[in-house]
């Protein structure tokens, strides 16, 4: 049997950082984000021989083991290697695959797509013991954050899991609600319309930028907190500004939400970044912001109607990438292909 998974990856509009302990614990987080359609796609093959074998497209190396006992983490595939570890039952032997249609660090979530993918192989196995999405979105956290030692928020695997437009809500440990954005047709269309999605170039690992952020916080830093809690805000009036479809002043809040976010860590920006973003504000871009931890990765940018293939253009001339995408309402999938070639969804 061969079971087949795809796991989008996210843009964060407003609310990224607020995801992250011990803020959301003591003062309460919230995001807005969208899936788009670029995957994780994950592959289980089940075999009669025992033994696991995993790879990955962005990994040279074939990794095999005898068993899950003789499984150890040594920044080679950890991320297959943690899934396997905690969802492997052991009855067969297995073959694991791996791809993802966008690079490590780019700032739109694609680990944890990948853990969620992973997740989504072995939950197909279940049948009727399958666990829920929610259950699926916290696994995919802990073996990243806990498991593998990778600080960050929790937006990222709640927004693969489930897909679509959400405003998620985080209050501590045993709180976290997806509360979908029922928008308007028009207003879905004219919003992927005018959005331009940038590749500034690579960044350092999330975890870097992520710890010295929740550094400062933990010393009562009142730069950082001012910008953790003015980000707060504008996620919720976000959310409000699109449900009424109000979307020039939703590219202000995106404007505001990158000079809010600048605040977390001296390691957000850089000269190059505020470059490309001063140039696209020129060129008809209402505001726009780094998606992720920072640094690098991708640019999302609202641009005034009929502006954004100018922008696309004066920041591709600048040496940038263009990436087209419109959004994903469909969140994991998992479905699988048996000897005739045939498909099966659930």
């Amino acid at each position: 049997m061969i079971i087949r998974t795809k796991a989008p990856v996210r843009i964060s509009f407003a609310g990224g950082g607020t995801d992250v302990s011990p803020y959301c614990e003591e003062r309460g987080g919230c995001v807005v984000n969208v899936a788009i359609n670029k995957y994780a796609w994950g592959t289980l093959e089940l075999t009669n021989k025992p033994g696991i074998c995993i790879s990955s497209s962005n990994h040279p190396k074939i990794l095999r083991f005898n068993s899950v006992k003789d499984i150890t983490y040594n920044r080679t595939l950890d991320l297959l290697k943690s899934v396997v570890k905690h969802m492997h039952n052991g009855k067969k032997g297995i073959n694991l695959f791996l791809r993802s249609d966008v690079p490590p660090r780019s700032g739109l979530g694609s680990s944890a797509s990948a853990f969620v993918s992973m997740i989504g192989l072995f939950n197909h196995l279940k049948r009727d013991k399958k666990i829920t999405d929610y259950e699926i979105a916290e696994l995919a956290f802990n073996l990243e954050r806990k498991e593998l030692n990778n600080m960050g928020g929790k937006q990222d695997q709640y927004a693969s899991v489930f897909g679509g437009l959400n405003y998620i809500e985080f209050k501590g440990n045993d709180f976290i609600r997806v509360n979908p954005l029922r928008l308007k047709q028009d207003y879905i269309n004219e919003l992927e319309k005018n959005l331009v999605l940038v590749h500034v170039g690579a960044r350092k690992a999330s975890g870097d930028i992520i710890k010295d952020q929740t550094k400062s916080y933990k010393k009562h830093n009142k730069n950082v907190t001012s910008g953790l809690d003015k980000t707060k805000e504008i996620a919720i009036e976000t959310k409000y500004a699109l449900t009424r479809g109000d979307l020039d002043y939703f590219g202000e809040l995106l404007h505001d939400a990158w000079t809010a976010k600048k605040k977390f860590s001296s390691m957000i920006t850089n000269p190059y970044i505020d470059k490309l973003y001063n140039l696209a504000r020129k060129k008809g871009a209402i505001g726009g912001k780094i998606s992720g931890a920072g640094g690098g990765g991708h640019m999302i940018l609202y641009c005034k109607p009929n502006k954004e293939q100018i922008v696309a253009h004066e920041l591709t001339k600048a040496g940038v990438k263009i990436v087209p995408f419109s959004f994903d309402y469909n969140g994991l999938q998992s479905w699988e292909v048996n000897e005739n070639g045939k498909n099966h969804t659930r």
